[in-house]
């Protein structure tokens, strides 16, 4: 399994765990605390269609901040539960 995989694995599950859909969102800064590789496997997210970046004015100026896609759900979900068995084996 390659680095970028597991990276992607520990973002959709952090998004997936605080419920992070559509159109809740959070800032860019929760998702890549503590991770240091992160910007690639960002891109690679947004081209998959499966994280949404957009920019929203908060008290402070502008933020970015990032959302799973509700269209891509089940891909998502599908391809986590895949990653899983290929650790399992």
């Amino acid at each position: 399994m390659e680095e970028t995989d597991i990276i992607k694995r520990l973002i959709l599950e952090k998004l997936i765990r605080g419920n992070i859909w559509g159109g809740k969102h959070t800032p860019l800064g929760f998702v890549t605390k503590g991770m240091k590789i992160v910007e690639r496997v960002l891109k690679e997210l947004t081209n998959d269609e499966w994280i949404i970046i957009i920019a929203k004015r908060t008290g402070k100026g502008s933020d970015e901040h990032l959302s799973l896609n509700p269209r891509k759900v089940s891909e998502i979900r599908s391809w986590l539960e895949k990653l899983k068995l290929l650790q399992k084996n």
